[in-house]
């Protein structure tokens, strides 16, 4: 048990590392690992372990779409019911798991939440219930003692546990629904700008990111493709450090801080006054700065 427990915290520490570096994690950079971290589809247990480590849906699915009681989703069961057995014994155990949310199929990618936790299950509607909070059921986060003593202004704190929960929660739930919506937000974008950065028009979709062009970037119900615009990595950050912008005829404006250099010519200097790759669909096209 000590070692199926020291893989399941091993592998759930390398999904989350991943985290760090991909919004939508290739399929590829999952291999890396020595232990099969999935299935095609539905509850997974690898032969290492005794119980499920991993549930994998798609964006498309019912379920997918929006979260209940905030930070928790629905999740079918599936057609064999050892499987669904395995997962209820997961959330009597309170074991943590990994939840793939499909958002490309071909080459396929993935949003990671981990660890989450099925808190419940019902056996007439099939459906179990799957918190994405990342916290354990129960679970009370409380403040970091400080370390040392800053002259901070006079702020309220907490006054109860119940009140920690509270807000951790909020905190939490906030969270989930944010990276479900920058998942569904990047690849609206990225279909309507032919998975091609609209500066350089480079294609290779894991260098590509979905730029928000509105400042308003709280999670909506119905994704708008004109807030965003896609853009390689490198034309991202320039784009939010307001050194690339584009006017209202849709043209390139570069204006660098210092002198430039051999990188600053080719990769930013290069597109000054150029027309942005914009959608066919000029509805698509991105709102004026």
């Amino acid at each position: 048990m000590l070692d199926e427990t020291r893989i399941r915290l091993e592998v759930i520490h390398f999904v989350r590392a991943l985290r760090e570096r991909w919004l939508a994690i290739p399929t590829s950079e999952l291999s890396r690992f020595t232990v099969h971290l999935k299935g095609q589809q539905g509850i997974f247990k690898p032969a290492e372990l005794t119980e499920a480590l991993s549930i994998t849906t798609t964006i498309d699915n019912k379920h997918a779409q929006d979260t209940i009681e905030g930070s928790r989703v629905l999740y079918d069961y599936v057609s064999r019911d050892h499987e669904n057995d395995s997962l209820k014994r997961c959330a009597e155990a309170e074991l943590p798991l990994i939840y793939f949310l499909q958002v490309k199929k071909r080459p396929p990618e993935y949003v990671i939440f981990a660890p989450v936790y099925v808190v419940g299950w019902n056996d007439e509607s099939r459906c179990f219930i799957v918190d994405l909070s990342e916290q354990k059921p129960g679970e009370v986060v409380s403040p970091a003692p400080l370390r040392r003593q800053l002259p901070l202004p006079v702020m309220r704190t907490p006054e109860s546990p119940s009140e920690i929960r509270e807000l951790t929660r909020s905190y939490a739930v906030s969270t989930v629904q944010r990276r479900l919506y920058e998942a569904r937000f990047r690849n609206a974008v990225l279909n309507a700008y032919g998975e091609r950065c609209a500066v350089c028009r480079l294609r290779i979709r894991p260098l590509l990111d979905a730029a928000h062009v509105v400042s308003d970037r709280e999670p909506k119900p119905d994704i708008n493709v004109r807030e965003g615009i896609a853009l390689c990595a490198t034309h991202h950050r320039a784009f939010d450090a307001n050194i690339l912008r584009y006017d209202d005829e849709y043209r390139i404006r570069v204006t660098l801080p210092d002198r430039a250099g051999e990188g600053e010519l080719a990769m930013l200097l290069a597109f000054d006054g150029r027309e942005l790759h914009l959608p066919s669909d000029r509805d698509q096209w991105p709102e004026a700065l």
